[in-house]
């Protein structure tokens, strides 16, 4: 099966504690789940109802349960990465496994902010934290999709198109109308959501998917080496801000706030922290990176 390190997307974009704890735990799963005769969508699947169980252990404010949330949260990343590693392990990769990856993102994180709402409703006795925690999920879902795009846009500079999960959302157009609504409803409801959402990706991103068009017309889906020499040079230091946007920071952040048993402190980290570097990265230090980048690809 090799090892754990050949599992990973590419070790410029894994996070420290992906590293120490959630690829070596998701690889022994991903194991498991191969000599099991499981699918990586099987794994994707059981790991969101570990996710949905972890946000409902947040709903008490009792600490034994919060910390048996925690345990299964992390159980539940695992899984969420021990996917990806049997697909790439056992060349599984497909369309349909990256769908389902998101869709159990998003749903593990509605049963999250579905229950610390219910909670701060029931602490509170008011109403307001409902607004407060659909506010802080739509910033999330833009933080998360940002950053998605951009781990990603770096993997197929420097890495190469082979390792990205960037769609052509003209393939994935065809791909929607080729299907019927009688005889394929799930996939074809599936593909729409898919293609809306890598849409809203590469208008977020802005300049980003501007210069990715531009180095693909120039080059084909494989860079030269200078340019994912320079890619690397100019982005590798804003990875640390797009993993902060994604799961693992924001959790930890979740986890001492449980602990400390003061909920609001995640919301304010969410709506104030992340938003700020959301904000930087998208308005200043990524166009400023990728202004250098399309003066190298046009040059």
């Amino acid at each position: 099966m090799g090892k754990v390190e050949e599992t990973y997307k590419a070790r410029d974009v894994e996070e420290i504690i992906d590293i120490h704890l959630y690829r070596p735990w998701g690889y022994a799963l991903a194991v498991g789940a191969w000599k099991l005769g499981w699918t990586p969508n099987t794994v994707s699947i059981i790991g969101m109802g570990v996710g949905i169980a972890a946000g409902h252990c947040f709903f008490y404010d009792d600490l034994a349960i919060n910390l048996l949330g925690i345990f299964l949260w992390a159980l539940g990343q695992a899984l969420d990465g021990a996917d990806g590693q049997l697909a790439r392990m056992a060349n599984m990769r497909s369309q349909l496994g990256r769908m389902l990856d998101g869709i159990s993102d998003n749903v593990k994180f509605i049963s999250v902010y579905g229950h610390l709402g219910a909670r701060l409703v029931l602490e509170t006795g008011a109403p307001w934290p409902v607004a407060l925690v659909l506010v802080a999920a739509l910033m999330h879902s833009r933080q998360s999709a940002l950053a998605d795009y951009y781990r990603n846009a770096y993997l197929f500079f420097v890495y190469g198109s082979g390792k990205a999960e960037l769609e052509d959302t003209d393939a994935l157009r065809a791909q929607y109308d080729a299907l019927a609504w009688r005889s394929q409803p799930v996939m074809k409801f599936l593909l729409y959501g898919y293609r809306r959402y890598s849409l809203r990706q590469q208008r977020w991103s802005g300049l980003s998917e501007t210069l990715r068009r531009t180095a693909v017309e120039r080059f084909g889906p494989e860079m030269p080496d200078r340019i994912r020499e320079a890619y690397r040079s100019v982005n590798r230091p804003l990875l640390r801000y797009y993993n902060a946007l994604t799961t693992n920071t924001r959790m930890v952040v979740l986890y001492v706030s449980l602990l400390a048993g003061h909920v609001l402190w995640f919301f304010a980290f969410e709506l104030v922290v992340l938003n700020a570097v959301m904000v930087l990265c998208r308005a200043r230090w990524q166009p400023e990176a990728d202004r250098r980048i399309l003066a190298a690809v046009t040059a």
